[in-house]
């Protein structure tokens, strides 16, 4: 039976219910617990049930959280736990900017986007790490998250830095001295892998090029530097004046291009073994990506991926 007939059949055992006799008729026949003829109470059950059929035939998706939470998993803070007129956002994307953020907090919202843009101003309101030098981009954790329609700009904000901050600390990078250079690493990982399984290969080309003190020359970097997110970078854009452009200044950017997902932080901290210098996107379409280890290797791969048809 498929969802409008069903709803049909439903509303005809609506209309074709009789209102309930007085309870008084069946008393002197039968004692009031054994009575099992409750059209009303059939008359909500039967309205509830067109609702939820209503839902599905819109294609609503309704999100059913148990009343206890479920063994070993800690209870959310108050401002991501549900209640009445909390809504689920789904905001933070791996590899999502922090001003694609607040965008999308504004929308979900109501609130301007300048509102959180001021939150993300005070790193100690928001309980940032000592090592994010004050800057909210790297360290908004991707994820779902649920806020009260009168939660603050900071609490909804400080609620994506506490989980950056727990899975640093589960994955062992706030210990680390050079872990805000981890996340500025993780975040060029995130924005250049097309895959989670490219991740840790391109985490290693990063570092042999640091290791080597060759110029990182990723997109990723000059496409923050000009505020855009897609598009190829052009001899024109690589001459941008900005400390986020690697293809003019050697070593890591001064912060982070995107907010990394687990996945990229973890490639940054564990790369793959490997002498790669060089990575080429061959199949844009299927997101394949090749892997160098000589100028010469590269060039071919280069030369191939623009032949119509090539793939790796």
């Amino acid at each position: 039976m498929n969802i409008e007939n069903l709803l049909r059949e439903t509303l005809a055992h609506m209309a074709d219910e009789q209102t309930p006799p007085p309870p008084a008729r069946f008393l002197p026949q039968r004692p009031a617990r054994f009575l099992r003829h409750r059209p009303a109470r059939r008359r909500g059950v039967a309205l509830a049930a067109a609702a939820a059929v209503v839902v599905l035939a819109a294609g609503g998706t309704v999100a059913v959280r148990a009343l206890a939470p479920e063994p070993g998993r800690p209870e959310p803070s108050a401002a991501a736990r549900p209640g009445p007129g909390r809504a689920q956002v789904e905001v933070v994307n791996d590899g999502e900017r922090v001003s694609g953020l607040f965008d999308e907090l504004a929308r979900v919202t109501g609130r301007p986007a300048e509102s959180f843009a001021k939150a993300a101003g005070d790193g100690r309101a928001l309980g940032l790490p000592p090592y994010a030098k004050g800057g909210l981009e790297g360290f908004a954790f991707p994820g779902t998250y649920r806020f009260a329609g009168s939660a603050a700009p900071a609490e909804i904000l400080g609620e994506m830095v506490a989980r950056f901050r727990a899975t640093a600390d589960e994955l062992g990078l706030a210990a680390r001295p050079d872990a805000l250079d981890v996340v500025i690493v993780a975040s060029l990982v995130q924005a250049e892998s097309p895959t989670e399984a490219d991740m840790p290969k391109v985490a290693r080309v990063l570092r042999n090029r640091l290791a080597r003190g060759m110029s990182l020359q990723v997109d990723s970097s000059v496409r923050y530097a000009l505020g855009r997110r897609r598009g190829p970078v052009t001899v024109e854009d690589v001459r941008v004046r900005s400390p986020y452009n690697t293809y003019r200044h050697q070593g890591l950017p001064p912060g982070p291009v995107a907010n990394p997902g687990a996945a990229a932080l973890r490639a940054a901290l564990h790369p793959a073994a490997g002498s790669w210098l060089y990575f080429v996107l061959t199949d844009p379409k299927r997101g394949t990506l090749a892997f160098a280890t000589t100028e010469k290797e590269y060039t071919e791969l280069t030369e191939r991926a623009r032949k119509p048809g090539y793939r790796e």
